[in-house]
Order: C-alpha cells, then sequence, then structure tokens
C-alpha cells in the first residue's frame, strides 16, 4: 500500500520527502511553470534548487530500479550497434552492454514499459532498466555513435599525412583543428598542451590532473601556433611576449569556451589550451566525494549567518565546484547571494552573479563595495590574491553578511598565515574566520579493470595501518587508455572555527599549536580522508603519494 502511495507522488513531492528542497522551492516552480509551461522537476533544475543526479536518483528510489553514472560506464561497440542514434535519443536512453540473452541500458524516460517493448521489439533480447541523468545520456549517446562512425584518431593521422605532402601549404588547418578538440573532448581532457621541441611538435592532454603526450607534428606544422593564435584573437606578430585569448566552439552539440595562453620558449612559443563546457553540470557534495557526515559539517559552516568561509587548495583542485555545491544547499529562496568571478563558471538565474572587468574598473574589492548596496546576505568573492580584495572581504563578513571566497593555501589552517600576510589584523581574523576546506582531487579507479590485490611493506608504513590485508588498484584497460584510473575524487580536511580558536588567532598564536586544539574536538587533515578513500577502493596508495607526497 505504501509502495502504491510512493509510485503516484509527484516528483516534487519525493524531492520534498528527501529533503532535497522545500515547500518555498515548489512554489515558485509553480509560479514560473504558469509563465514557462515547463516541468516542475525541469523548472526546480534550471533555477538550481536540485540536480540531474537528484531527479535521477529520486526517480530510481521510486521505481525501484539502479541509478548508473553513464560517465563511469564505457558501451561496448556490439551493444551500440544494437541500435542507432535516433533510435537512441528518440526512445531516450543508451545502450552498454549485452550478452546472448539481455542488454542493459541507462534511460530517462517517463515511459519504461514502452522502453523495454521497444528494445525487445528491435533486438529480441530482455531489456534491463537502470536510471540515468537527462543530460549525460544524451551527451554520452551523440559521443559514442559518432566516434563509433567517425574514428577521430585515424582521421588526425589522414589529416596529418595530407598536411605534410601539401609542401607550399595552402590547405587549412581548420578540419585539423577540429578534430584536435574532438579527441580531447573523447579523452576527457581539461587541457591541450602544443610544445614545439627540437625536431618536432608534441601534441599533450592533461587527463585527471595528468600529462599524457598523445602525438608528434613535424616542424612543418608549426603554422598550427599561429592558426590557434589568429582564431583567439591574438597578436599572431608578436612572437616575444607571453598572450593570452580565447574562442568558441560547438563539439558534438555542445558549446565549448577555449582559453588559449602562449608562453616563449626555446623552440618557439608554447601554447595551453583550457576546455571549458559553455555549460557546467552541478555536481552535489556526494557526487563531489564528500563523506555523510562531512556533508552536514558543510551544511552548518555555510549556513552561518556572517563571518568568512574559504576554500583553498591549488589551481585546478575544485575548488569553485565545490563552492557551488555548497552554495546550492543554501535556500535560495530565502537568501540574497551575490558573486563576482572570473570567469562566471556555473549559472543559477537566482543568484546575482557578475564578472569582473579590471579594463572597466570592475575588481573584486570594488564588486563587494558596491554588493553592500543591494542588501545581500551572501557574498561570493571568486578569489583572494591581494590585500584589497583580502581586507574589504573579512570587512564586509564583520558587518552582518556571509563571505564565501578561495585561496592559494596547502591546508585549512595554512589560510590563517596567509591572510596575516595580506594585511589582515589578528583581531578581525578571529572575529570573523567560520572556517576553512582544503582540497585536492584524486584519480579514482577504472571500474572497468579494477582488481584486489595485497599491498606491501612500504604501502601498509605509509597508510600507517599493518592490519590491512586487501586493497584496490586498476591493471589498465581501453576504458581508461591503460592508465588504470577513470575520474577524480576529492581528499580533503575541514577546520571550523570555535571559541578557543578564535582567542589564539587573536593572540597570534602559530598553526601548529591551533592544528593541536583543532585536533582535540575532532578535525582530522587531509591525510585521513585520502586513507579512507584508499581503504574503501576509491583511489590507490600511488596516487595519494602522487598528489600528497610522500
Amino acid at each position: 500500500m505504501a509502495e502504491a502511495e510512493r509510485q503516484t507522488k509527484q516528483i516534487g513531492e519525493l524531492l520534498k520527502e528527501k529533503g532535497l528542497i522545500g515547500n518555498d522551492h515548489i512554489d515558485l516552480a509553480l509560479q514560473d511553470q504558469k509563465v514557462t509551461r515547463e516541468r516542475v522537476g525541469e523548472i526546480l533544475e534550471r533555477l538550481g534548487f536540485i540536480s540531474q543526479y537528484d531527479i535521477a536518483t529520486t526517480i530510481a528510489d521510486q521505481d525501484g530500479r539502479k541509478y548508473v553514472d553513464v560517465d563511469q560506464k564505457r558501451p561496448t561497440p556490439e551493444s551500440l550497434r544494437l541500435f542507432n542514434l535516433n533510435t537512441c535519443l528518440t526512445h531516450k536512453f543508451l545502450p552498454y552492454f549485452n550478452d546472448d540473452r539481455e542488454v542493459i541500458v541507462a534511460t530517462f524516460s517517463d515511459d519504461v514499459e514502452g522502453l523495454e517493448k521497444t528494445i525487445t521489439r528491435l533486438t529480441g533480447l530482455k531489456p534491463r532498466i537502470r536510471q540515468g541523468e537527462k543530460g549525460k545520456i544524451i551527451n554520452a549517446v551523440q559521443y559514442y555513435y559518432y566516434f563509433l562512425e567517425n574514428p577521430v584518431e585515424k582521421l588526425i593521422q589522414k589529416e596529418i599525412q595530407l598536411l605534410a605532402a601539401d609542401r607550399d601549404g595552402v590547405r587549412s588547418l581548420d578540419s585539423f583543428i577540429l578534430h584536435l578538440l574532438q579527441l580531447a573532448v573523447k579523452a576527457r581532457a581539461s587541457d591541450i598542451h602544443i610544445r614545439p621541441m627540437d625536431m618536432t611538435i608534441s601534441i599533450a592532454f592533461r587527463i585527471d590532473g595528468v600529462m599524457r603526450a598523445q602525438f608528434a607534428l613535424p616542424m612543418t606544422f608549426k603554422r598550427l601556433i599561429s592558426t590557434v593564435k589568429m582564431r583567439s584573437s591574438m597578436d599572431i606578430s608578436e612572437q616575444r611576449l607571453p598572450q593570452d585569448g580565447s574562442f568558441s566552439e560547438t563539439i558534438l552539440n555542445n558549446p565549448y569556451d577555449f582559453r588559449v595562453s602562449s608562453t616563449v620558449c626555446p623552440y618557439g612559443e608554447n601554447l595551453v589550451l583550457r576546455l571549458l563546457p559553455a555549460k557546467g553540470d552541478f555536481m552535489g557534495m556526494a557526487q563531489l566525494g564528500v563523506f555523510e557526515e562531512d556533508i552536514d559539517l558543510l551544511t552548518q559552516i555555510f549556513n552561518e549567518p556572517f563571518g568568512i568561509v574559504l576554500l583553498t587548495g591549488p589551481t585546478g583542485s575544485g575548488k569553485t565546484t565545490t563552492l557551488y555545491a555548497a552554495v546550492r544547499r543554501l535556500n535560495l529562496t530565502e537568501k540574497n547571494i551575490m558573486t563576482v568571478e572570473n570567469p562566471i563558471e556555473y549559472r543559477i538565474p537566482l543568484i546575482r552573479q557578475t564578472q569582473i572587468n579590471t579594463k572597466a574598473g570592475y575588481t573584486f574589492a570594488n564588486a563587494i563595495r558596491f554588493f553592500l548596496r543591494h542588501d545581500p546576505d551572501v557574498i561570493l568573492v571568486g578569489e583572494i590574491r591581494d590585500q584589497e580584495t583580502a581586507l574589504t572581504a573579512v570587512s564586509a563578513s564583520e558587518t552582518g553578511h556571509l563571505v564565501l571566497s578561495t585561496l592559494h593555501t596547502n591546508t585549512a589552517f595554512g589560510a590563517i598565515p596567509r591572510l596575516r600576510s595580506l594585511g589582515i589584523p589578528n583581531f578581525m581574523l578571529a572575529d570573523s574566520l567560520v572556517g576553512v576546506v582544503s582540497q585536492r582531487l584524486v584519480r579514482k579507479i577504472c571500474p572497468g579493470c579494477k582488481e584486489e590485490y595485497r599491498p606491501d611493506a612500504d604501502e601498509l608504513a605509509y597508510l600507517q595501518d599493518p592490519e590491512i590485508a586487501t586493497l584496490w588498484r586498476g591493471r589498465g584497460c581501453d576504458d581508461c587508455h591503460g592508465s588504470g584510473y577513470m575520474g577524480r575524487t576529492l581528499i580533503y580536511e575541514i577546520f571550523r572555527s570555535n571559541r578557543e580558536i578564535a582567542g589564539m588567532i587573536g593572540r597570534d598564536a602559530d598553526v601548529e599549536t591551533m592544528e593541536l586544539a583543532a585536533v582535540k574536538t575532532g578535525f582530522r587533515n587531509i591525510f585521513h580522508s585520502a586513507v579512507r578513500k584508499v581503504k574503501l577502493g576509491q583511489t590507490t596508495v600511488k596516487e595519494i603519494i602522487r598528489v600528497l607526497g610522500h
């Protein structure tokens, strides 16, 4: 009886039962629905209250199906060939495995019964249905069917041969560049490096935080650098000084922005292209890899009415993503949230987001001053990197506002001497600092080739636990291109200030003394979360050493 009642509930009610939204969110969505005629779930997602992951897992729970992350499931070519692109897009599913009896598919369809009949009619196989996220499934269908029919590695090699034979240099590089960008997207690269060497030009990708050489080009391809610079609105005649530029391109129906940077090396200009999806997918804290008990702690920290909360870590460690995952847990209907960023990475309609413009004099510090006239509850500052921004942000936090920002330090407690070095007096820091999260990203073991093994003595010594009998690693497969890793997860430490530590900050205590006091109240450093993820089989000792050192 209870299950039958559950089946008839609307998605809004189910999301409310899980504590993801409240009545005020549903009321606002219903107001929008009168204008846009969208479904309530679509509106809730568009406004940033929930993510596609929230919707997919809620539906999976309701219908008694398993949820599957299609980013972690590479389809077999055999399963893809059972169908075609149009069939999968029309019926809203992605096939990823089959044998002689059944085929497993991920779907976001409302008509699962109709989907099962369609699959059986087309294949004669029994369908096993998994629930997935709409955006991920659509992207995966387009992605896998395109590359199934267009092996981009072969297309690049063909283009290289044609360009190498073009001795007069009249053939356009446009096709080669497009295929290069497609290959980067296929490989899940965050950056493309074009590196002139003594006799070749090396093309390398950064994938899951690690550089991987892809192929080499003859020196006759030096005009590739000028072509990319021209496309990025950079000065091609200037080859002595570093430059920055950008361009946009649509890859497999998804818009991307490419930020391009050049620097001068002995063998020529080195280019780095950063890939930025124009529409980023929202991720919740659990998806990022935050443990359940720490989600509760972070929720408390980010719901403080005033003070300053900082996310620290090196460039590319996911600070902004974590910051937005936390912001989305705030009640966006009750708070006026204003941001100043460079650039705006995630767009949420209910948040007042702005982007710095240094040429026009709109800096991080100036933005904070302007925001104070707009009745904000929360102010998000993309980065604190200078004294003016630091003083303005801390001052705003002392006038009844919650200020969120990022800072480049190696540890959570390292934020305190860093802010001191930026000219923040101890009494202001003690009064305003709410908490600090320091984080890194480590690669996850590839699920397609994960295997158990017995750790050696050095690994046990590093983990400081001689009782461990089994650990996990990836042996390397086609899915992970032989690396043994696919995707990344967070390791982190969370420092929450209290009266005792605030007093220590005011007395100019050293970092070690404050950290020892925090340990007594439950603080665990980043190594603790790293070891925990190794023991859970999410990552490896080798990966932790790569990121944290010995």
